[in-house]
């Protein structure tokens, strides 16, 4: 009766993990017939970089920001220290004389934020962080969209510098995923869903008006993103307007940054719950939907994951080599081919039918957004999209991380 149940609750869980994924592809595919509109608009633009012990990058942001293509007369930059401990503001105040400066107590990057754009000259504030370099294009690309009056703010693609490494790797073809995404909700609803606040661009009018950022929310670039909306603007992704970022380049600073990430996205959404409603735009309701779905399937999904594994194990275990196969096929993307190949013997069931095709679409969704973002298909893509899936269960384990975190820290991070 339970092995009934267990097994009926995989189907399920599996089930809507596969109609979850289809949308995703759907809107992919339909995103496809829609472009983004290109207008030549070149307003004044101040440039804000808050910094905080960024002595080894800042020098690299400045140099990508002096080498775009955007003119510089138009342009003001703003160097905020956070009260850095080391040669942050010295290397910045040295770098050229059309520089601001402005030095602040160490108060984090919220205020930070808000100190540059008080002090900011110009309505469009583009907002860097001091370890992202910007493409030549990308700041042209990203204040187009603002001779619309109707955009409040727009940011670009996240591409992982530092991709060389095992985790690395696996991050590029991740954040490559998430563009895609990005990209075709915001192509094709007119408005974006995740906002990465890496680099961007704001009208200062508008944050003045919804009260700058804020300090409640672990992720301050997705609460002012839906406070953006909730106001009555839209906000854009600009897939081809591209910000080289640094990746964590250990696991630990990886599973430090992936829980704050997705429980300030949680802390955001709450704040601003009163969106989820059928008069949003369908990417703000897939951004609440998203978040709500994977929270809920990190947590049944592992113990189900394990029982499959543990199901279907007794018909591997006639010696080592195919317990070793089985366990290969199960924790890479030979497993989905090989179900299909042995579709002539009956191996696909609805037992395990939505698995394989659910392991189907992310790979094709990876792989269109390789070839949209133009990455290279060398050996170190090929393995990380191969093996992908177990990827995606640390990611998993992380979140349920970041749920036990909220649950015994409550009050730390939902104060309000």
């Amino acid at each position: 009766m339970a092995a009934n149940f267990a097994m009926i609750l995989s189907i399920f869980i599996f089930a809507l993990l596969f109609l979850f994924l289809l949308s995703v592809f759907v809107t992919s595919m339909l995103s496809l017939f829609k472009k983004q509109k290109i207008t030549n608009y070149k307003p004044n633009v101040s440039i804000i970089i808050p910094c905080y012990n960024e002595e080894k990058n800042i020098e690299k942001c400045l140099d990508a920001v002096y080498s775009s293509d955007y003119p510089l007369e138009k342009v003001e930059i703003i160097v905020v220290d956070d009260g850095s401990s080391d040669k942050t503001a010295e290397i910045a105040d040295n770098y050229s004389k059309n520089i601001s400066l402005i030095k602040g107590k160490h108060k984090g990057k919220s205020e930070a934020l808000n100190l540059g754009i008080k002090n900011a000259k110009y309505d469009i504030i583009c907002t860097i962080d001091a370890d992202t370099e910007v493409d030549k294009t990308t700041l042209k690309k990203l204040v187009q969209p603002f001779m619309n009056p109707e955009v409040g703010a727009t940011n670009g693609s996240c591409i992982a510098k530092n991709k060389n490494s095992l985790l690395g790797m696996f991050q590029n073809i991740e954040y490559h995923y998430n563009n895609l995404i990005r990209k075709s909700f915001s192509v094709l609803f007119d408005n974006g869903i995740w906002f990465y606040g890496a680099f961007a661009c704001y009208r200062k009018e508008i944050l003045k008006k919804i009260g700058y950022f804020k300090k409640d929310s672990m992720t301050e670039d997705a609460d002012i993103a839906l406070e953006i909306y909730a106001a009555g603007y839209k906000t854009i992704n600009i897939h081809d307007a591209f910000g080289n970022v640094l990746v964590p380049s250990t696991f630990k600073g990886f599973i430090k940054q992936r829980t704050r990430w997705w429980m300030g996205v949680l802390q955001a959404l709450k704040k601003n719950k009163k969106l989820f409603s059928k008069k949003s735009s369908p990417s703000i309701l897939f951004l609440f939907l998203n978040q709500y779905w994977w929270s809920v399937y990190s947590i049944i999904s592992l113990p189900i994951i394990a029982y499959q594994f543990y199901y279907w194990l007794p018909y591997n275990l006639s010696s080592l080599y195919t317990v070793g196969s089985y366990t290969f096929r199960w924790f890479s993307f030979l497993g989905p081919l090989y179900v299909l190949y042995k579709i002539p013997k009956g191996w696909l069931s609805i037992y395990n039918m939505f698995g394989v095709f659910s392991g189907i679409i992310s790979v094709l969704l990876i792989t269109k957004a390789l070839f949209l973002f133009k990455e290279k298909f060398n050996f170190r893509n090929v393995i990380a999209i191969f093996f992908y899936f177990p990827y995606t269960i640390i990611l998993n384990t992380i979140i349920i991380i970041s749920l036990l975190s909220m649950v015994f820290f409550r009050k730390r991070y939902f104060i309000y």
